[in-house]
């Protein structure tokens, strides 16, 4: 199964791209739905969320290692592998999109208020860009209007 890799340049690329999907609906090429994706996503983000106010998580923010995760899971998915799920992130039962969509974006503004979270943030990005790109809008977006969907490159999903 493959996707493409959305390229978002910050977190507000993301909420927009919620809202494309949300309003004109959205076609699938991987297993989830956009609840089901954006509860992922929002697990993800509110635990390094909570790993970063430890000391543990600010030392590995300093040392850049979600930036390491990102390459890795990049090169894996580059060669044709899968990276399996965190297990506490595995989504098996139905999330309703609206419900989804909201926990998601309120990780987003969390996010967007943490200082000194800049690797952590590439990794978001990417993170989000990766699982949104399993979804197409039935409705794309000229390139003006949205960035992130005008810069795509495939990739394993």
């Amino acid at each position: 199964m493959r996707n493409r890799n959305l390229e978002f340049l910050n977190l507000n690329e993301v909420l927009e791209r919620l809202d494309l999907l949300m309003e004109g609906g959205y076609g699938r090429s991987g297993n989830w739905t956009l609840g089901q994706n954006c509860n992922h996503l929002a697990t993800v983000m509110e635990f390094s969320q909570w790993v970063g106010r430890t000391w543990i998580g600010t030392f590995t923010e300093w040392i850049g290692f979600p930036l390491f995760v990102m390459h890795f899971a990049r090169l894996v998915g580059w060669i044709g592998l899968r990276v399996p799920t965190l297990p506490f992130a595995r989504q098996k039962e139905p999330v309703d999109d609206a419900v989804g969509v909201e926990r998601l974006t309120r990780a987003v503004r969390e996010q967007q208020c943490r200082i000194g979270a800049k690797s952590c943030t590439r990794f978001q990005l990417w993170h989000c860009g990766h699982h949104l790109g399993f979804l197409t809008p039935r409705a794309e977006p000229s390139s003006t209007e949205h960035n992130a969907s005008a810069q795509t490159v495939s990739a394993a999903g």
